[in-house]
């Protein structure tokens, strides 16, 4: 019986083959010294047959923002099996091991960011939502705003001062992480095969925004390639995109890679044709244990609805569940006839604030029995703007 346990140092070289079949199968199989760029965070698991290792994922630890308070969430990562331990169902209980140790841990919310929206979507996650990339040349960001401030560059021992504009672009989004020091110094001062440039507008001592970016030469030319352009305000916006248009006489493309779904920038620029926009689905999310996670958040209403909930992995989250929203919130198991009937992935989008309860009617697995019903579901569950910061 194949056992799920933490992954010893000593499997350290199995482990790293395992993530580049997987995920760089082009690279070949043969593991060079200096090969493993990418940050060490995170607790590593994997499923064993005695000494062999079949199968491993890593678990990240983030505070995140649900409902408009902090809540320990679970980041899911590195899934991968060798083709010798496919098609026997152990990455399927090794995700059931996980969010068993989430819940022993009392983390009630799981994320991650999947290979397959298909796979993942038949363990019970949702995509929770959506970003943009936007595709330009340095010209384009030519918006006439006159000089101000200073760009300075910065290094890792400087992550404290992009702190208050990250919380201020962050305050209003669902799912943004109270980032630690260790994942400002690893996870965005450092990247997976080259380190970025990190740049700050100041303006009167205070970093008022930043951009996280790297060069690269392509087939059509040199790209800068924005990985995050985090601003307090309007203002530091505009003086960032004034940064990267500076680059002009360096490079031919500028590719935003990952930004909250919006279009403004097509409203910012003079030719709204210069700049190429796309819609892209992003991360995953699936509550843990249905009833805690809905006991664990506040509402900005009152009542009691009973929900049927089903569960492919989670044999815990299986039944139907009273929540009281009431001065004090409670969720327990009852035999009561139900007015929500919804599957784990589409109420886990309604906890976030991904979807309008219409629309979870519409494009999930939501029946509401009562129009009552209906307006308390939405009262309880109002839509967000939901922004997971962070790629893990």
């Amino acid at each position: 019986m194949p056992d799920y346990r933490p992954i010893p140092a000593k499997y350290e070289d199995e482990y790293r083959r395992f993530l580049y079949y997987a995920f760089r199968p082009e690279d070949g199989p043969d593991i060079e010294e200096d090969d493993d760029d990418s940050p060490d965070l995170g607790d590593r698991r994997g499923f064993f047959d005695g000494d062999d290792l079949l199968c491993v994922c890593k678990h990240h630890w983030f505070t995140a923002r649900i409902r408009g308070e902090w809540h320990e969430m679970a980041g899911l990562s590195a899934v991968a099996s060798p083709p010798e331990s496919r098609r026997r169902g152990l990455v399927r209980d090794m995700l059931a091991e996980s969010l068993a140790e989430y819940r022993e841990n009392e983390v009630y919310f799981s994320a991650l960011w999947p290979f397959s929206y298909e796979f993942y979507r038949k363990y019970g996650w949702a995509m929770v939502n959506k970003s943009t990339e936007y595709e330009t040349t340095p010209d384009a960001l030519d918006l006439g705003v006159e000089p101000t401030g200073e760009f300075r560059r910065l290094d890792a021992d400087d992550w404290e001062l992009l702190v208050p504009a990250y919380d201020a672009m962050t305050e209003g989004y669902a799912l943004s992480t109270d980032r630690t020091e260790d994942w400002w110094r690893e996870r965005v001062f450092k990247g997976w095969k080259k380190d970025p440039y990190v740049y700050a507008w100041i303006r009167d001592g205070d970093a008022r925004g930043y951009v996280v970016y790297t060069m690269q030469e392509e087939d059509d030319g040199k790209r800068l390639k924005v990985w995050e352009l985090t601003a307090a305000d309007d203002e530091a916006h505009r003086h960032l995109l004034r940064f990267v248009q500076y680059h002009d006489s360096q490079v031919e493309t500028v590719e935003f890679t990952y930004v909250p779904e919006n279009t403004d920038l097509l409203d910012i620029v003079a030719n709204p044709r210069d700049v190429n926009c796309k819609i892209e689905g992003g991360p995953m999310f699936r509550l843990v244990d249905v009833p805690r996670a809905l006991e664990s958040i506040s509402y900005d209403a009152d009542g009691t609805l009973v929900f049927r909930v089903t569960d492919p992995l989670a044999e815990w989250n299986e039944g139907t569940f009273e929540l009281d929203a009431g001065d004090v919130v409670r969720c327990g198991r009852t035999d009561a006839d139900p007015d929500v009937a919804t599957d784990v992935n589409t109420l886990s989008q309604l906890v976030a604030g991904y979807c309008a309860v219409e629309d979870a009617e519409r494009f999930g697995e939501l029946t509401v029995e009562s129009d009552d019903a209906r307006s308390l579901l939405a009262d309880l569950f109002p839509e967000e703007d939901v922004f997971l910061t962070e790629g893990f």
